[in-house]
C-alpha cells in the first residue's frame, strides 16, 4: 500500500475511538497484531506488550469508562513505507465525571491495510490520576 493509504488506515482507526467502537478497532488489526504501551509494568499494569486479544480487552475496558467515546484528535501524521507516526490528543468524560485529556505519540506499522503493530507513548501518570 502507499504511504497515503497507510495514513488513511491510521486516521480511520483513530476515528473508531470516538464512537467507542471496540469491534472496529479489533477488526482493523491483523491477527498477529501487537500493541505496546510505554512504562514499567509493575507500576502501570497497562504497560508492556499486548496481543490483539489483550488489546481488544484493553479497548473494551477503556471505552466502557467514558460517557461518549474518546475523541482521538490527530495533531500531526507522517509516514514512510509501512510506518505511520501520529501525534494525537484525546478528550473524554468518564462515567464518574472526570475529564480525561492526554497526549500520545503513536507509531503504527500497517500491513495489507490493517494495523499490525502499535507503539504508544503517553502520560501514564495522568491515566493513574483519572482512573486510579
Amino acid at each position: 500500500m502507499s504511504v497515503e493509504n497507510n495514513k488513511r488506515v491510521v486516521r480511520e482507526f483513530c476515528e473508531q475511538f470516538k464512537t467507542s467502537n471496540a469491534d472496529g478497532l479489533i477488526d482493523a488489526m491483523t491477527d498477529d497484531a501487537t500493541w505496546w504501551v510505554n512504562g514499567k509494568q509493575h507500576l502501570f499494569p497497562s504497560s508492556g506488550a499486548k496481543t490483539k486479544e489483550e488489546a481488544g480487552r484493553m479497548f473494551r475496558n477503556m471505552l466502557s469508562a467514558y460517557t461518549d467515546g474518546l475523541n482521538m484528535q490527530i495533531v500531526s501524521i507522517i509516514g514512510e513505507g509501512d510506518i505511520v507516526a501520529a501525534e494525537t490528543r484525546s478528550h473524554a468524560i468518564t462515567k464518574t465525571g472526570k475529564v480525561y485529556e492526554n497526549e500520545y505519540a503513536l507509531l503504527f506499522t500497517v500491513r495489507d491495510g490493517k494495523i499490525a503493530k502499535v507503539r504508544e507513548y503517553t502520560d501514564l501518570l495522568h491515566v493513574l490520576e483519572v482512573f486510579g
